[in-house]
């Protein structure tokens, strides 16, 4: 019996795994993402030669992780869109081979950060607002703030459904991100690829 909880995508042999049931949201992907290792594993796979896709052994040992841990890693990729698989001789390949809107897009934003960032810091940006945005909440506060800027605290909690206490810490967590300023209004992006991620996620 299939799984009814994924759905396989494939194109030429190659596939990944969606959620059926908690879709492709750009928050998803943000989750996925919070993290420094699947965020190299991911710029890794964009980057290889379109002939010697890695199988999971080999990019365990480049990674320095069982492999184990990196199955469990590129199947966090994998079923948001990011990255799809190959299964041959016995062995299953990956390559970054986004399969959804959210995908194709963080993947070019990500593209345009290699571009005009220096390599010591070519992550911070992007995993600053991954990680401020691997909430749902969090993208509801943004999302609210987008549409009514200069809420004040109660008014925030009510409009979002959320307790003042929460409303108050992920707010915080987005202004350290400079993703909203002190005044409740949603800073904008001062990058192509920031606005691209932004876009995302009041889409």
């Amino acid at each position: 019996m299939k799984n009814q909880f994924s759905l396989l995508i494939k194109s030429e042999n190659w596939y990944n795994r969606a959620s059926m049931t908690r879709g492709n949201t750009f928050w998803n992907v943000c989750e996925a993402l919070d993290c420094a290792l699947r965020i190299d594993l991911l710029c890794y796979l964009m980057s290889v030669e379109k002939t010697e896709f890695p199988c999971v052994n080999e990019l365990a040992e480049r990674f320095e992780v069982s492999n184990a841990a990196m199955s469990i890693h590129l199947k966090k990729l994998s079923n948001v869109g990011l990255v799809s698989a190959k299964r041959a001789d016995r062995r299953v390949y990956y390559r970054a081979f986004p399969t959804t809107d959210e995908g194709m897009r963080v993947i070019d934003a990500l593209r345009l950060y290699f571009r005009s960032s220096p390599s010591d810091d070519r992550h911070h940006a992007f995993m600053r607002y991954v990680h401020a945005l691997s909430h749902g909440r969090r993208h509801a506060i943004v999302r609210c703030l987008a549409g009514k800027p200069g809420l004040d605290l109660k008014d925030l909690s009510v409009e979002t459904d959320m307790p003042p206490a929460t409303a108050d810490r992920l707010f915080g967590d987005l202004n350290k991100a400079h993703i909203v300023d002190l005044n409740a209004s949603v800073v904008l992006p001062e990058s192509e690829p920031e606005a691209t991620l932004m876009e995302l996620t009041l889409r």
